[in-house]
């Protein structure tokens, strides 16, 4: 199965304010980290299911975390839908998201 894969209109940013976090240590590691989110995101085409599937006091059926490649602690929260995979948000893994998936969702 291979789904196409869609991203809210802001993930973008959330990709830009991890990097320039991470660039505050090490420019080279938040340059890796550009590369390792867009494989990670891409690898969600081949094997959308992967990753742990969230409990979400939500209406959605299937929100799910995966780690970004080489970054244990960023994930990328997403929903497998019948036609696409949807990625809502790239977070740090210490964030809480529900409410950020919810204000995307709408």
């Amino acid at each position: 199965m291979s789904l196409p894969i869609r991203r809210h209109a802001d993930v973008e940013q959330d990709i830009l304010e991890l990097a320039a976090w991470i660039a505050r240590d090490s420019r080279e590691t938040a340059f890796r980290f550009f590369d390792a989110v867009e494989d990670t995101v891409r690898s969600l085409r081949r094997m959308p299911r992967k990753g742990s599937l969230k409990n979400l006091r939500t209406p959605f059926q299937d929100v799910r975390t995966w780690a970004v490649r080489g970054f244990p602690n960023h994930l990328i929260v997403y929903e497998v839908r019948p036609s696409d995979v949807y990625v809502y948000a790239i977070v740090h893994g210490s964030r809480r998201y529900q409410r950020l998936v919810r204000e995307r969702r709408k």
